[in-house]
């Protein structure tokens, strides 16, 4: 029971917020009572964490560097695969988790900011290899500026989602990342596929 209940709040969080999905909402959701949810997780706090946890196994056990390709197609590949894993269509669970819940998000933060150097690493390593990346990048700045643009992208102070939908800004935050990094035929590979997913967003 304590499996299916953090799979329904960790769904349900991701689309509604941390704090907007409330106790009671979940217990509606499963059909038990609101005592019963108490029995398996004694306060909200507890569950959150839970589903946290269970979120950083889920990205930690994903193979970000699998796939068909050229390093470029396999970056917009797993922007897909993470929305189809977790269709999650804005910020604010992120921003309810910051204000609500600020020693989780602080974990959460740390884990992705790991995370995200760690495939900087590689995405330059296979630009390289593949002929597609300039080698002279400045990595240590790279990071920053990456990391730094994803804090603002995330921010409706700059980007409001009313007029930046979710996967839209990130979508364009990663075409922008990678016109950085091609050199001349990597940014002949970086058209066709902008090309591919047009094509594919239009069918």
């Amino acid at each position: 029971m304590k499996e299916k209940i953090i799979k329904t709040a960790l769904e349900h969080f991701i689309q509604y917020g941390f704090k907007t999905f409330t106790m009671d909402d979940l217990a509606k959701e499963l059909g038990i009572s609101k005592k019963t949810l108490y029995e398996h997780f004694a306060t909200k706090n507890i569950l959150v964490e839970a589903c946290l946890d269970s979120f950083i196994d889920t990205m930690k056990a994903f193979d970000f560097t699998q796939g068909e390709g050229s390093i470029i197609e396999r970056i917009f590949a797993n922007n897909v695969k993470i929305q189809q894993m977790y269709k999650v269509t804005t910020n604010r669970p992120l921003w309810e988790l910051q204000k609500h819940f600020p020693e989780l998000y602080e974990r959460l933060d740390a884990f992705l900011l790991d995370t995200n150097f760690e495939w900087i690493d590689y995405m330059l390593e296979q630009g390289r290899k593949e002929g597609i990346f300039h080698n002279h990048i400045n990595e240590k700045f790279y990071k920053a500026f990456y990391v730094s643009m994803n804090l603002a992208r995330c921010s409706p102070k700059y980007f409001p989602e009313t007029e930046f939908p979710l996967w839209d800004t990130i979508l364009n935050s990663t075409e922008y990342f990678l016109r950085v990094l091609v050199n001349e035929k990597g940014l002949k590979e970086l058209e066709r596929v902008l090309q591919s997913q047009r094509q594919q967003s239009a069918g």
